[in-house]
C-alpha cells in the first residue's frame, strides 16, 4: 500500500521526508522484514500483552479477585438480562448496554460452570481481547513499516492504563477493539485503494457499536467518519456515519423503547451531572501516559517530562503528516475529552490507550524512515533504542499486584442455609458467592450499582454533595440493605461512602460470621 506524504502543509520536516511510508520496510534490514517477522512479531506482542494483564492479578487477587466494582456491575446486569429483566426498566444501569449484552454468554455460563468460574472465564477472554488490540495498533501501523507495526504493537502490550482496564470486564477494551478493527478495515492510513464501500459499511457498523458501550464512542465514531471524509470524501465519510448510525440504533432501541425517560435520564444525563471530584492534572497527566506505577503519589517527575515530550514531539509529526492526522485527531479529542471530565478513574485512561500508542507509533515510524535516509546502521540503533525504551516502561508490571481477594466459599457457607435473600454494596461479592442467581430465582431485589445510585436520585439540596453526605443516597442504601437476610460490605466505610451515622448503624447489626476480613451481618429493622 502507497501512503502519499505530499500534504497541503508547505514543510521542510514534510517534504524531506520520502514520498511513501511503506519504504520504511525496505529501508530497514530486509532479512528482518519479510511477511514471516510480521507473523511472528504480532504473535510476540499478542503473548506480551496477554501475560501483561495475567500475570499481576495471579500475583495479586487471582482470578477470582474482587475486581473493580464495574466489572460486577457490568456481569451482574448481564445476569439480570439472563433471567428476563431489562436495565433502565428493571433495576439501574449508569452506562449503554452494550457489555451487558456481550456478557450474556458468560451469564449462561454460570448455569454449567458457576458464577465464579465464569467470571473467569469472562475475564481471560477481556485480557485477550486485550492481546487483540495490542496485534490491532501494530496492523494499524503497518504500513509504515513491520518494525514500526511490532515497536507499536509492544507499546500497546505494556501500557499501564491498557492494562489495568483489560485486566477484567471493563468498559473500554472492547470500545478499542471496534474503534482499531475499524482504522485496519478501512486502511485509514492510506489513500483507500483496493477499499470497497464494502468495507466502508463493515467499518462503520463496527464502530456504531462503541456508543453502545460507552457513550464516549459517540467522539470516534465523528473523528473517524469526519477524518475518512477529509481524505477520501463526504460520501465515504457518510457511509461510514451511516452504517454506525444504523448498528447504534438496532443494539440500543429495543433498550430505549422500553424505558425511553428512564435511558435518557441514566446513560446520559446522570452522566453528564456527575458531581466534580477533586482535580489533579497530575493523577491525570500520568494515568494517560501510562506511568501511574512509577510514583506511589502522583508527582511530576523525570519520566512524566520525557514522556510528554516524546509524545508532544510525535503528535506534532502526525499533524504535519497528512496521513497520519486522523490519529492526531483522535488523540486530541479524546485528551480534550478526559481533560473536561469532572471525575476521575484510572480506567479512564484506557480509552486512550490506543490513539496515544498509535501516535507515539506514527511518530516513530517517521523517525525511522527518516534515519534510514541516513544510514541503515541508524534505524536500527533507534529501533533497538525504542524496543530498550519500551521494556523499561514494563519495568514496574513485574512488581505489580493487581486486585484484592475474596474469600466467596466461605461467605457462601455463612448464609448458605438462610432464607431470604444476601444484600451487598459491592456485586462482585454474590458473584465470587455463587448467589446472584439465587438472589434472582428468590425474587430479592436487584441492585447492581448501589453506588452509582447515587448519581441518579433526585437528591434535591443535596444532590451535589458526596455520597458520604448526601442524606438522601444513604436512607436509600440502608433501605436496600434492609431487604436481605444477610448482608456483606465490602466497599463502603464511614466517610467513604457511608456517613458515620450510616456506617455506625451497620456496625450495630448482629454478626452471622466472618470470611476473611470480610464481616458477614443480619440486617435489622
Amino acid at each position: 500500500m502507497t501512503l502519499d506524504l505530499r500534504g497541503r502543509v508547505d514543510s521542510t520536516f514534510v517534504t524531506a521526508l520520502p514520498s511513501t511510508l511503506t519504504t520504511l520496510s525496505n529501508s530497514v534490514s530486509r532479512r528482518a522484514s519479510g511477511p514471516w517477522f510480521t507473523v511472528a512479531g504480532l504473535a510476540v506482542v499478542f503473548c506480551v500483552a496477554f501475560a501483561a494483564r495475567l500475570i499481576p492479578l495471579l500475583r495479586g487477587g487471582g482470578l477470582h479477585a474482587m475486581g473493580n466494582y464495574d466489572d460486577g456491575v457490568h456481569y451482574a446486569a448481564a445476569m439480570g438480562l439472563v433471567h428476563g429483566l431489562l436495565p433502565y426498566r428493571d433495576f439501574l444501569l449508569l452506562h449503554p448496554p452494550g457489555v451487558p449484552l456481550l456478557l450474556v454468554p458468560f451469564g449462561w455460563l454460570a448455569e454449567v460452570l458457576g458464577e465464579p468460574d465464569a467470571m473467569v472465564v469472562a475475564r481471560l477472554c477481556w485480557m485477550a481481547i486485550g492481546g487483540l488490540n495490542a496485534v490491532l495498533c501494530g496492523l494499524v501501523l503497518l504500513p509504515l513499516g513491520r518494525l514500526a507495526a511490532v515497536l507499536t504493537g509492544l507499546m500497546y502490550a505494556v501500557h499501564f492504563a491498557a492494562v489495568y482496564v483489560e485486566h477484567t470486564i471493563l468498559l473500554e477494551p472492547p470500545a478499542s477493539t471496534v474503534l482499531l478493527l475499524a482504522l485496519v478495515i478501512t486502511r485509514a492510513l492510506g489513500q483507500g485503494d483496493g477499499v470497497g464501500t464494502a468495507h466502508y459499511v463493515v467499518a462503520g457498523l463496527l464502530l456504531g457499536l462503541s456508543p453502545t458501550l460507552k457513550i464516549w464512542g459517540v467522539l470516534a465514531v465523528l473523528v473517524v467518519a469526519g477524518g475518512l471524509a477529509w481524505r477520501r470524501g463526504p460520501r465515504r465519510g457518510l457511509t461510514v456515519l451511516l452504517s454506525a448510525v444504523a448498528s447504534c440504533t438496532v443494539v440500543c432501541l429495543p433498550f430505549y423503547l422500553a424505558a425511553p425517560r428512564a435511558m435518557w435520564q441514566m446513560v446520559v444525563v446522570d452522566q453528564l451531572s456527575r458531581p466534580r471530584g477533586n482535580l489533579v492534572p497530575v493523577q491525570r497527566l500520568d494515568d494517560v501516559l501510562g506511568l501511574s506505577l512509577w510514583t506511589e503519589q502522583p508527582r511530576p517527575h523525570l519520566g512524566t517530562a520525557l514522556m510528554a515530550a516524546l509524545l508532544l514531539a510525535s503528535l506534532i509529526v502526525c499533524l504535519l503528516v497528512p496521513a497520519l492526522r486522523l490519529l492526531a485527531a483522535l488523540f486530541i479529542s479524546y485528551a480534550l475529552l478526559l481533560a473536561v471530565s469532572p471525575v476521575w478513574f484510572l480506567h479512564y485512561a484506557g480509552a486512550i490507550a490506543a490513539p496515544l500508542v498509535l501516535v507515539l507509533g506514527g511518530g516513530l515510524a517517521v523517525a525511522l524512515q527518516k534515519a534510514a535516509t541516513i544510514g541503515p546502521w541508524l534505524s536500527r540503533a533507534l529501533a533497538a533504542l525504542a524496543a530498550l525504551a519500551v521494556l523499561l516502561s514494563a519495568w514496574p508490571l513485574t512488581q505489580h499486584r493487581q486486585g484484592r481477594p475474596f474469600p466467596g466459599p466461605i461467605a457462601a457457607a455463612v448464609v448458605a442455609d438462610l432464607p431470604g435473600c444476601v444484600t451487598t454494596d459491592y456485586p462482585m461479592t454474590l458473584i465470587q458467592m455463587d448467589m446472584l442467581r439465587r438472589n434472582l430465582e428468590r425474587g430479592c431485589r436487584f441492585e447492581v450499582d448501589l453506588g452509582g445510585a447515587s448519581y441518579h436520585l433526585e437528591a434535591g439540596e443535596y444532590e451535589d454533595q458526596p455520597r458520604d453526605s448526601n442524606e438522601v443516597w444513604q436512607a436509600y442504601a440502608l433501605e436496600y440493605l434492609r431487604t436481605g437476610n444477610a448482608v456483606v460490605i465490602a466497599r463502603f466505610s464511614s466517610g467513604v461512602g457511608f456517613s458515620p451515622e450510616t456506617a455506625k448503624v451497620v456496625r450495630g447489626w448482629p454478626e452471622l460470621g466472618r470470611a476473611g476480613r470480610y464481616v458477614i451481618r443480619r440486617p435489622q429493622p
